[in-house]
């Protein structure tokens, strides 16, 4: 239940989560940087993580207890004995507080032992463990569910998505603004990992080697600059809006690589930006990576694929103060996911490569769009469920590209509210009770003027089913047209 004015961590997760690519695996990558691999072996240092956690909480709290003087935050040893006796609440906290920014809080505890010699698997208790303190020690509200997930598992994701990021900056080998500027990019991307180089003397140590910790992969890295259109059915005119984008990623790794063994040894991860409009500024944030994957061998070389237990965080949120008001859009939310996916690439010499990818996953902390429910700072449903994803991209001579995919959610909401319970807005609820089915579908084509100059249109459609135990059933849908120019790194 952080409060969603603390901007530190909303200033850290634009640094974080601006990195854009198609959430799928794309079929071609450009190489930023391929050296040669000097990593180096870091000492586990449990206690040093565990402090950092310790700091990162108590710097947070100090933050809005005594800049915002939020009431949540007046803590001492009574409400810390009332926080273990209460038991786990649903909270009510924002969409893009409860979804974005508790997993972005996530990262960090998760960075906190990544940093300092942790590998994946003994660095995830450490994301559970800074969560579980921050409800029971930190706040003077009930423990909450939904942020011990939201935290714990897109932690994970948007913590190792971090930390394999700001390994791709250090060198360790450079000196002046060229070492200044690395080190910045480091903490600002990854400030534990950051903070921990300061306070080690590594931000400075001049070595013959990187320094970095995971061997080189091959890395694609582009932005787009767009303007886009949304509309609730393309009926009238009011229901328009029109926004300007930014969109910056990443695709990491080959996914195809035999080398592959670790999780997240390949990951893609996106973002939108919104400019110039009443929408939020982050309008999208999903990033995808393998815990497991394994290539199966075909008999025809020109063919691949790859078999995978994959880690899905999905964040789409829009707003309806939009213009006339008028236009109701669409909000999901895929926090905690996990599931298995099939991934496969076709080539034929340099003029075509058509690659496709599957992917059906388990959503243990979900959200979805809700036309009822509205409490405190909530205006969504919180739930679980599943989701199914295709994706189909076809490139032409390394320079055309046609992609299209699709996507589809459905959120269950079974601890609900009753409209006819006079004390149900006080009760512990993950919203209006009811079945939210979302699908969203994207068709594109880009082309790569050169070797850099990045050109494309794009057409999405939103669908929404939700029906409802206590309310009629809902149906809405909302399209969007893009247009934009970019550059390939």
């Amino acid at each position: 239940m952080h409060s969603a004015r603390s901007l530190l961590v909303i200033l850290f997760s634009l640094a974080t989560a601006s990195l854009h690519g198609q959430i799928y695996l794309s079929s071609e990558s450009h190489m930023i940087r391929k050296g040669v691999d000097t990593t180096l072996a870091v000492s586990p240092k449990k206690w040093q993580a565990a402090g950092w956690i310790v700091m990162a909480n108590m710097s947070v709290w100090a933050f809005d207890r005594y800049l915002f003087d939020e009431p949540w935050a007046r803590i001492d040893l009574k409400s810390v004995k009332k926080n273990f006796s209460s038991g786990f609440v649903w909270d009510n906290d924002g969409f893009s507080t409860n979804l974005f920014a508790h997993p972005y809080h996530g990262g960090l505890y998760y960075n906190a032992a990544r940093s300092n010699g942790m590998n994946f698997w003994q660095s995830t208790p450490f994301a559970a463990g800074g969560s579980l303190m921050w409800e029971f020690f930190f706040e003077n509200e009930a423990p909450s569910v939904n942020d011990f997930f939201a935290t714990t598992f897109g932690g994970i994701c948007l913590g190792e998505v971090a930390f394999r990021i700001s390994d791709l900056i250090i060198d360790d080998r450079t000196t002046g603004l060229n070492r200044l500027t690395r080190e910045s990019f480091v903490t600002l991307i990854s400030p534990i990992r950051g903070l921990n180089r300061l306070i080690n003397g590594d931000s400075w140590k001049h070595r013959s080697v990187r320094g970095n910790v995971i061997p080189d992969v091959p890395v694609s890295f582009y932005s787009t600059f767009g303007y886009r259109i949304m509309a609730e059915n393309m009926k009238q005119h009011e229901d328009v809006s029109n926004i300007g984008c930014l969109n910056l990623g990443l695709n990491y790794g080959d996914p195809y690589n035999l080398e592959n063994s670790k999780p997240f040894d390949f990951f893609i991860i996106m973002t939108e930006f919104n400019l110039f409009s009443a929408q939020p500024i982050i309008s999208r944030v999903s990033a995808l990576g393998p815990w497991y994957s394994t290539n199966i061998a075909l008999k025809k070389p020109h063919h691949q694929l790859t078999l995978g237990l994959f880690q899905h965080f999905n964040f789409y949120e829009s707003s309806t103060a939009i213009e006339k008001e008028s236009l109701n859009p669409y909000k999901v939310s895929e926090a905690a996911s996990l599931g298995p996916g099939l991934l496969y690439r076709f080539r034929r010499k340099d003029q075509l490569t058509f690659s496709a990818s599957s992917y059906l996953s388990a959503i243990l902390l979900g959200g979805s769009q809700t036309d009822h429910y509205m409490n405190d700072k909530r205006d969504y449903n919180l739930g679980s469920g599943f989701s199914f994803k295709i994706n189909i991209d076809l490139l032409f001579n390394h320079h055309t590209k046609i992609f299209a995919n699709t996507e589809y959610y459905r959120v269950y909401t079974w601890i609900g509210n009753n409209p006819d319970r006079v004390d149900n807005k006080y009760a512990s609820v993950q919203g209006d009770i009811g079945t939210a089915n979302l699908n969203v579908a994207n068709l594109g084509f880009s082309y790569i003027v050169g070797k850099h100059l990045l050109l494309g249109a794009q057409a999405g459609y939103y669908y929404r089913y939700t029906d409802y135990k206590y309310y009629p059933d809902i149906t809405h849908n909302v399209t969007e047209n893009k247009l934009y120019i970019g550059y390939i790194f």
